[in-house]
């Protein structure tokens, strides 16, 4: 352990010190971009001065050799003109002594520009052995951190290997103590082994028996079951000829109904042909009293009272045959749920009708 801080601390310490020394060289080099900037600056603003008096001068120069000297009245602005070239001339000569000022200057900084190309360099090679030394740096903080883990793994490990042990001699403990009573305990279980065995096989046989009469039970219950579905199926088959049969009776009848119903709209109609030649008797009867006035009133109340009851006969002849047919009418709706019986009679009652209607 005391291995393992004093290695922290000396990490500690180189870490400090490179900062310390990392800032410094930031610092430095700011310093020299800082006054690199400045003296480019002044060295363009200088050339630019210099190019606009060069210019000026040439200007000048080319007003004068354009100018002719004519003499009397006009000396006086030759002479201005003289005078202000002579301050151009001067002021020429004191920017080209500021310019080798200026490119003595700009040759003083050149070797400040090379020192410091150097130490840029120089920083870019410490830069780089800077951050060897921070892999190196964070390499031995992996490895103290990895030493550290295992060591503190390796003491848990051990502590729960104690822990493991002192559990397992007190399970051991337990178990030498339950196995002695238990060795007490062993003849007193075999009479006890023995007499469930002895148990089972009685309850094993008493099993199996009701087991046999179970499946002999079921096999008579299943026979049964199968019995009752064979004589199901058989009135199933019966109840469906029957069916059939009282179809086609009920087909049968239908077809003789609409016959009695037609043999029956002839019979009306002839009826209601009677009543009408009847009608017309008694008109011509009526009429015939009326004529013969003088025949005896004793035979024309006797062919009258006839001609009554014979149109009463008619009436309850008509009567009687509408009730046979609704009362027809109704057995043969009713036909196909009644039973056999019930047909058989509705069929003697229909023949019975067929005789009566010739």
């Amino acid at each position: 352990m005391p291995s393992v801080d004093a290695t922290r601390q000396h990490v500690e310490d180189i870490e400090r010190l490179i900062k310390c020394r990392l800032r410094s060289e930031v610092h430095a080099r700011k310093a020299v971009e800082s006054a690199m900037k400045r003296a480019v600056l002044e060295v363009r603003q200088l050339k630019k001065e210099l190019m606009v008096l060069r210019q000026e001068n040439e200007e000048l120069r080319a007003a004068v050799e354009t100018k002719p000297n004519n003499g009397g009245g006009k000396e006086s602005p030759i002479e201005l003109k003289n005078d202000q070239i002579q301050r151009l001339t001067a002021r020429n000569k004191q920017l080209e002594s500021s310019v080798l000022e200026l490119q003595q200057q700009v040759a003083g900084l050149e070797p400040q520009s090379t020192t410091t190309i150097d130490q840029s360099t120089a920083l870019a090679e410490k830069d780089r052995d800077i951050a060897a030394l921070e892999d190196e740096l964070a390499k031995i903080k992996l490895v103290a951190d990895e030493t550290k883990r295992k060591c503190q793994n390796m003491l848990k490990e051990k502590r729960d290997e104690a822990q493991r042990a002192l559990h397992e001699n007190e399970q051991l403990a337990r178990c030498a103590k339950t196995l002695q009573s238990q060795l007490a305990l062993l003849p007193q279980l075999k009479k006890q082994l023995e007499l469930a065995k002895e148990k089972r096989a009685d309850m094993a046989g008493a099993w199996q028996k009701k087991l046999e009469q179970r499946d002999q039970e079921f096999l008579r219950e299943e026979e049964a079951s199968k019995q009752k579905l064979a004589e199901s199926a058989f009135q199933i088959s019966e109840l469906t000829e029957e069916k059939l049969e009282l179809q086609e009776r009920l087909n049968e009848l239908e077809v003789k109904l609409r016959q009695f119903e037609s043999s029956h709209k002839s019979e009306l109609s002839q009826e209601s042909q009677r009543t009408g030649e009847l009608e017309t008797s008694v008109n011509q009867w009526q009429e015939r009293i009326v004529a013969n006035v003088a025949e005896p009133t004793e035979v024309l109340a006797r062919e009258t009272q006839e001609q009554e009851t014979q149109l009463r006969l008619t009436d309850d002849v008509a009567g009687a045959m509408e009730v046979q047919d609704g009362h027809d009418l109704m057995q043969a709706r009713e036909a196909p749920k009644a039973l056999p019986c019930s047909v058989d009679r509705m069929e003697l009652s229909s023949n019975n009708e067929d005789d009566r209607d010739p």
